[in-house]
Formats: structure tokens, sequence, C-alpha cells
């Protein structure tokens, strides 16, 4: 299995690439020629990024995910998330090329300060997806710069993979990206290294093998990838919270990436 590291700024390059479409013109990353190569023939991408699933939690559980552990044998790279180490600024990392100075979202409510993807999709008389659960960033920054907004309710990650088929299914955009909200959830409140966990994980598997048996018909390579880690803390265990992320440790940035 390959340990090359890339970085979340070439992340946007790699699927303008795959979509034959320039990167975003602050794009300071460059394509990842691993994915750009194996999906060449592509007339789409999905973007399914795992909330928080660093190298440290999938290092631990890898062997209760069969079906993600079998994509990573194949294609497999390890991400490094620019600072700070959190959800909105990674996420905007991943539909520009560029880091916190250059795209500006520090928080989900925030407008990007430079051109996205979906602006690149849009400019080439395409359309782009943003799908999340209502009041996540996948919703609320992504969905809410998109064409198309994904709002999946505030249920469950199996209601934001319902959406992302419907919208597949129903619109066919270029370029979707959906953020599974709930694994970060699930770490903060038992912490990365906890076995209750696991049924999460498990879930999440399950998921994955749904979501790609359904797209790739429809034409669309797929990148699975993660916008942060978590690491273990206890000082925060009163108010509920076992997992947390935000620093430059290889815990909350290193995250394992795939694609087919």
């Amino acid at each position: 299995m390959s340990t090359k590291e890339c970085s979340m700024i070439d992340v946007a390059p790699t699927v303008c690439a795959a979509l034959q479409l320039p990167a975003p013109r602050q794009a300071k990353g460059a394509s990842i020629p691993e994915v750009v190569t194996d999906l060449a023939d592509v007339d789409r991408v999905a973007v399914l990024a795992l909330d928080a699933l660093g190298m440290f939690a999938w290092n631990l559980w890898k062997a209760e995910m069969p079906y993600l552990s079998s994509l990573r044998a194949r294609n497999s790279i390890t991400l490094r998330s620019v600072m700070p180490s959190i959800t909105p600024v990674n996420f905007a990392t991943m539909v520009t090329g560029t880091d916190l100075a250059g795209h500006g979202i520090q928080a989900k409510q925030d407008d990007f300060a430079c051109e996205t993807i979906f602006d690149v999709v849009r400019e080439a008389k395409g359309k782009s997806a943003g799908v999340g659960l209502d009041g996540y960033t996948g919703c609320k920054l992504l969905g809410r710069c998109a064409d198309i907004l994904g709002n999946a309710g505030n249920l469950s990650d199996d209601a934001v993979a319902d959406k992302v088929i419907e919208i597949a299914d129903s619109a066919r955009p270029e370029f979707l990206i959906a953020q599974f909200g709930k694994v970060d959830d699930v770490f903060h409140q038992h912490g990365p290294s906890n076995p209750l966990v696991v049924p999460m994980l498990k879930g999440t598997d399950t998921r994955l093998v749904r979501l790609v048996e359904h797209l790739k018909p429809l034409g669309y390579g797929i990148v699975i990838l993660a916008d942060h880690g978590q690491h273990d803390v206890t000082e925060f265990a009163d108010e509920g919270i076992l997992g947390i992320h935000g620093t430059d440790s290889p815990e909350d940035c290193l995250v394992p990436c795939t694609w087919l």
C-alpha cells in the first residue's frame, strides 16, 4: 500500500483535472497524478467525506471497515489537513485548493473569498451539489454555495446517503461533495480510540458500499477522504467530550484517502 502523503490543497486541482477543467484560480496545490489517471474516463466526480476519520482512528479500526479497507488496498494516499484542522476550513480547502488565508472560510456561515470548484463547474455550464445534515458544513457552506443544496435533515448519515442518491439520480451534477458528519459527532462523544465508536464505523462502511454501487453506474468517479482527524482527551469529560481536533498533531491532521 502506498504511503504517499499529499495535502488537502491538492484535492481541488485533482477533481478539476479529472473533470478536464482548470483548477480554481487561486489554488496552491497540484493535481495528484494517480487519482487523475484512474479517473480519466469519468463524466462526474463525487467526493464522499467521512468527517474526522483520521489515520489515527483508521489504523485502530480498519478491520471493522472491510469494504473501505478493500478500496484502500488498491488505491491509497494520506492527506494532510491545513491549519487549523477543523471542519469548515478543510472542506473549504477541498473545493478551492487554498488554505484559510486564501479562501477566508473559518466558520460555515462565512462566504468564500475566492473561486471554488462550484464556480469552475458553473462556468463550464455544469452543475454541482453540496450535501450534508441540516446546520452542518456540508449543507450550510457547501450546499449553500453549490447549484444544488442537499439538505439531508437532522437525523443520520443514512439520510445524507439517501440525499446523495436522490440528487445523483435526478440531476446528475458533474461535481458532488457530501459530508458524513456523524462520524465526527461520535468521535467527539466517545473519543476515537473507544470501542464504542465501532458500530458507527461499521454503519459507515455499509453506507459506502451502497453509495459506490449506486454512483459508479451513473458515471461517477469517487474520492473518499476526511477533512481532519481527532485525538482522545480527558479534560473535557465533564462536558461530554472525549475526542477533539484542531491542532497540528498527526492525529488531527493526517487522513486516509482512496478513490475508484
